[in-house]
């Protein structure tokens, strides 16, 4: 492989699913956070809803490239995320 190839494939990625997931009202926005290594994925960040989990998961499993999807993701309860403005 080419010098650089995987960190320019792995943003190429990175970019899909970020766009992916901003796409869709569930995501939250940015509360999802995503992260590439050599086509694997982390997801990182709150949730509100365990239905979002599956659907993020299935989101960036979808994407080209990718070969696996670590789910880091936390589902934050009504009262446990204070949101400041």
């Amino acid at each position: 492989p080419r010098s650089g190839a995987t960190t320019a494939d792995d943003e190429l990625i990175r970019k899909s699913i970020v766009a992916e997931l901003q796409s869709h009202s569930w995501s939250g926005g940015d509360l999802i956070g995503v992260s590439v290594d050599k086509g694997v994925v982390e997801l990182n960040g709150a949730i509100f809803d365990e239905r979002q989990r599956k659907a993020a998961v299935v989101a960036a499993e979808n994407i080209a490239g990718v070969r696996k999807v670590i789910d880091n993701l936390f589902c934050a309860g009504p009262f446990s995320v204070v949101l400041v403005s």
